[in-house]
């Protein structure tokens, strides 16, 4: 796997980011209770999707323009489009800032105008660095941004600040990243000139619907839970959707460090077996941790929720429900990154069209008749239709192999530990220590398993690692 180590890289920055997000997430539940844990939920929810009117596909547009290397000064372009937009946004939510604390349940509108300043600028930071191909340094911001985020959190609200100890922890974490990251961007040294707008513009003019469809992913459910369900309830369903997204930290890996190099090829006149070959090895590994993932959900879930405190465990069947959808937007997600690699952003802005309409309109409709199971529903049933259309739109412009056989040998590598994981949970008992010590086990079960019925997975690892790996069945 050519591009493995740097895979690797970004999945091990994003599992120490996700350690530490684990880590604060369960003194803030411990701490401010689901009530105030939900609220702090909700206006996260809410910075999420003003921000993407901050963005307007421009993260997008400009990593892929910077990624194309024709000479022009995307970074300073886009720095000023990134803050025009900002200033458009922060006024107004400023001027609807009653209704916006309203909803909120908390008069913190002026906490939000500065947590979009620092995500926008650690966005556009992250962007342009992938587009360097700098996805390693990249990815070294979130474990930076999230461990000094939670270091902060912790100890602000270990004393006593409560939420607001939570904000604080979120918009120092934040400047920290963006100081780091901003070292390392290189600044051409022309001015930008109208071409360069121009350029962003045509590209940004159709994926900014993919930011909204990454957001309607993420959080459209939240957002129309807040309308129905108290707070409590969207602190138990926030932690199954964080522990769901632990799952598919891989997939995104995969994506991020594949999409500058199908970019370049793309634009360089490559050839398209080339770009299919990589779309091959996205498929093939994006389910690698979220496939034994989902099982390992259905085992043992009930008890790793409890660690959040008394209460988390009723978000079993929700946490299972949404494990599954992160797989399937896994998949959605590299058919996605291909065809925008290959500058048909105008395909995937119906696919996002069609995404965006179907989630929103299941969320309103099943969230209010089966409440936080509805919203659950949502989210995977539009997955699936997402990745269905980002199949289909994919197959026209290039030839794309499923790689049935890889992932089948995943499959049957997570039925081997869920048949050890089952023996070892009817023969213990019921604890959260117990759980962990299962996890371990059925990490290794599975692990294992695939090493011996992977040819594909044992010579990926051999050829990533930095010493031999031993030969395991034939070859």
């Amino acid at each position: 796997m050519r591009y493995g180590r740097t895979s690797i890289i970004h999945f091990l920055s994003k599992l120490v980011m996700s350690f530490s997000g684990f880590i604060a997430t369960v003194v803030l539940t411990r701490t401010l209770g689901q009530e105030q844990y939900g609220t702090y939920v909700v206006v996260l929810s809410v910075l999420s999707w003003v921000v993407i009117g901050g963005k307007l596909g421009l993260p997008q547009a400009v990593r892929k323009r910077v990624s194309e290397a024709d000479g022009g000064n995307y970074v300073v372009s886009g720095a000023l489009a990134q803050v025009g937009l900002y200033a458009v946004v922060a006024t107004c939510i400023w001027i609807t800032r009653p209704y916006l604390n309203d909803f909120m349940g908390l008069s913190v509108t002026w906490v939000l105008v500065l947590m979009l300043a620092v995500r926008l600028a650690l966005g556009f930071v992250r962007t342009v660095l992938e587009g360097q191909h700098l996805v390693h340094v990249s990815s070294v911001l979130s474990p930076v941004e999230w461990t000094s985020r939670s270091v902060v959190q912790v100890a602000l609200v270990l004393s006593g600040s409560g939420i607001a100890g939570a904000f604080a922890g979120y918009i120092v974490g934040a400047i920290v990243a963006v100081i780091i990251g901003a070292y390392f961007v290189s600044i051409p040294e022309r001015l930008p000139s109208r071409h360069e707008f121009s350029r962003l513009k045509s590209y940004a003019q159709f994926s900014w619907l993919g930011s909204i469809k990454g957001r309607t992913f993420l959080s459209m459910d939240t957002i129309v839970l807040a309308v129905f369900v108290s707070n409590s309830f969207i602190a138990v369903y926030e932690v199954a959707w964080n522990l769901a997204s632990l799952f598919a930290i891989f997939g995104i890996s995969i994506s991020r460090t594949l999409f500058p190099e199908m970019s370049e090829i793309s634009s360089n006149e490559g050839t398209e077996d080339e770009i299919a070959g990589l779309l091959r090895v996205s498929l093939a590994y994006s389910g690698l941790f979220i496939i034994p993932g989902l099982v390992g959900a259905a085992l043992l879930g009930d008890l790793v929720l409890t660690i959040y405190g008394p209460g988390f465990d009723t978000g079993y069947y929700v946490l299972i429900v949404l494990t599954f959808a992160r797989l399937l937007y896994g998949y959605m997600g590299q058919f996605l990154s291909t065809i925008n690699a290959l500058d048909y952003p105008g395909r995937t802005f119906n696919i996002n069209a069609v995404f965006v309409v179907v989630n929103l309109m299941l969320n309103l409709t099943l969230t209010w008749r089966f409440g936080w199971y509805g919203a659950a529903a949502a989210t995977t049933t539009s997955a699936g239709m997402g990745l269905i259309l980002g199949y289909y739109y994919a197959k026209q412009v290039i030839d794309v192999t499923i790689p049935l056989i890889e992932v089948g040998k995943q499959c049957l590598s997570a039925v081997i530990m869920a048949a050890i994981v089952s023996v070892g949970r009817l023969n213990t008992a019921e604890s959260l220590p117990v759980a962990v010590v299962l996890v371990g086990i059925g990490a290794c079960a599975y692990f294992a398993s695939l090493l011996a019925l992977s040819q594909e997975f044992r010579t990926t690892v051999e050829d990533n690692l930095p010493f031999q790996f031993p030969t395991i069945g034939p070859r």
